[in-house]
């Protein structure tokens, strides 16, 4: 480890320390760094410890999208982990042992992530958290042998496989289609269209909403119309127009960050803003939303997990907990609780609690073993139950439907999508 000073003067002018509040807890600073931490001019470094952590820190390593087009995404994942670090350490830490949490920006590209990635693994990094968005986790996963690192991606997009040193965050976007079609065919509105991204969370989106069409149970759906775009389009008239002219009666928008508020903007340049719309949770980030309020559908869907409910509306006491003590921590760093915050926010607490559980020495093989037998282990998104062939630990009992109403995410569904009675709101 490196002493503080020594620390300091390596990323001064090359990043920044960042340090971040915790609502009714003064978070003192305790500086250091591994040898395997990235130098680079794109890494942010970020120590935060308490009176109960005093060691050595332990240095955990995130890749996230700090700027790019998934920069709404991982700029506050970067925060939400901070965030969590200061927490823990008024609460001990690891065995005494402060955490700090080493970030460095993909600058939402693959190339930009693998070579973090690659020069973190060859320094042998039992671990790190990849995000912030399905083509950038991917290319980083490639990376990832029997041996090492665990590595758990923050989107919900990626599917890892079996066995595999891979976890991933969030809810399946499998579970988000069986949910939002269950509310969507609960209210009748079973003539849809769809328009997708042609990178990774658009692929997969649309991959997972033909897979659930195919169940018998959605067999009353009609898919109108499909189209696709590039992210990096600046417009989509031209896909809206077929779709306007299908006559859905609902769309399925799958894109996440900038690209999906092309696909709004050419909504309401057609007069189709009153047309249901459904779009991924990753896009439920209040700053987005409130950027593209203008344009936005006049009803907007998401699929999402606890951390969008009110804590008074959460049944299970555990989940309710987690969801006010991230809520707290969110709120007092500025910001909204959502997905852009959970999705690091929950991997975190779970390899922090296996780290806490094995020690600081534990390995990639040891740390994944511990991973895979989670029980009844409640965080934000729910209640987690992992296996060696669920590496992600939700399913469609942690989903509920929301509806953005300007200014916040209300509750319409219960657990799985089935709309709720009027006036009434809970979650499990």
């Amino acid at each position: 480890m490196q002493t503080c000073s020594a620390s300091l003067r390596r990323k001064r002018g090359k990043g920044r320390i960042l340090l971040l509040g915790v609502a009714a807890a003064a978070v003192l600073a305790a500086c250091g760094s591994s040898s395997s931490s990235s130098s680079s001019g794109s890494a942010t470094t970020t120590s935060a410890a308490g009176g109960g952590a005093s060691g050595t820190p332990y240095v955990i390593h995130a890749i996230v999208s700090q700027t790019g087009g998934a920069a709404f995404l991982g700029s506050r994942e970067a925060k939400a982990l901070q965030g969590l670090a200061a927490l823990t350490n008024t609460q001990g830490g690891i065995d005494g042992h402060p955490v700090q949490i080493d970030v460095q920006d993909n600058q939402s590209t693959p190339q930009t992530a693998v070579s973090f990635a690659t020069s973190l693994i060859s320094s042998n990094v039992p671990l790190l958290f990849n995000g912030s968005i399905v083509a950038v986790d991917a290319s980083v996963d490639a990376l990832a042998t029997s041996s090492g690192p665990f590595i758990y991606d923050l989107s919900p997009g990626t599917h890892p496989k079996a066995g595999s040193m891979i976890f991933s965050a969030g809810i399946s976007t499998k579970f988000d289609a069986q949910s939002y079609l269950t509310f969507l065919k609960a209210k009748g509105l079973t003539n849809i269209a769809a328009i997708t991204s042609t990178d990774g969370s658009g692929v997969d989106g649309f991959k997972q909403l033909q897979a659930t069409l195919a169940l018998p149970e959605f067999s009353s759906f009609k898919l109108l119309t499909h189209q696709t775009f590039d992210p990096t389009a600046v417009s989509v008239t031209a896909q809206m127009s077929v779709i306007k002219a299908a006559k859905p009666q609902a769309l399925i928008v799958w894109s996440t960050g900038t690209p999906v508020g092309t696909v709004f903007q050419a909504m309401s340049s057609l007069g189709m803003s009153d047309l249901p719309t459904v779009t991924t949770d990753g896009n439920a980030a209040y700053s987005e939303l409130t950027h593209f309020s203008s344009i936005l559908p006049k009803t907007l869907y998401f699929p999402t997990g606890a951390l969008y409910l009110p804590p008074a509306d959460i049944t299970n006491a555990a989940v309710k907990a987690k969801v006010e003590a991230f809520d707290t921590v969110v709120q007092a760093a500025g910001g909204h609780p959502g997905d852009a915050w959970g999705l690091s926010w929950d991997p975190a607490q779970l390899v922090i609690g296996a780290l806490q559980k094995l020690g600081i020495k534990a390995t990639a093989p040891q740390i994944l073993n511990y991973m895979e037998n989670l029980h009844n282990v409640a965080g934000v998104y729910g209640v987690y139950n992992t296996s060696v062939s669920d590496h992600r630990g939700l399913n469609t009992q942690d989903v509920y439907m929301t509806v953005w109403n300007g200014s916040s995410f209300t509750e319409v569904s219960g657990p799985g999508g089935t709309p709720l009675a009027s006036g009434s709101g809970s979650a499990g």
